[in-house]
């Protein structure tokens, strides 16, 4: 858990001025994306980018059954020590589709 931390605040000190709408092959906003996925709406981390938070969700309804049960295996991978890393987890995500920007 604290990998996944460190990688928020990564993402959050290297903030992008971009649009919710812009999709990216890059590891680290799919990564980003898979994270946030689980946050819903809960006060503060909808409130800080609700377009971003919107446009996860709807990014993740259209995946296929494949990609969704990659992104629970990258998430448990990503979050649970003995499972691996966010390195490990960054390799697994280069098979999921272009994810939103991550503008945090």
């Amino acid at each position: 858990m604290l990998d996944a931390r460190r990688l928020l605040a990564m993402a959050r000190s290297s903030a992008r001025t971009v649009r919710a709408s812009v999709m990216s092959d890059e590891p680290k906003d799919k990564l980003a994306a898979v994270l946030h996925l689980s946050c819903g709406k809960r006060k503060g981390d909808y409130d800080h980018a609700p377009m971003y938070h919107d446009a996860i969700r709807q990014w993740f309804a259209k995946l296929s059954l494949d990609h969704a049960e990659l992104v629970g295996t990258v998430h448990t991978i990503a979050t649970t020590p003995r499972y691996g890393s966010l390195k490990v987890a960054l390799d697994y995500v280069q098979d999921l589709p272009a994810a939103p920007r991550c503008p945090l």
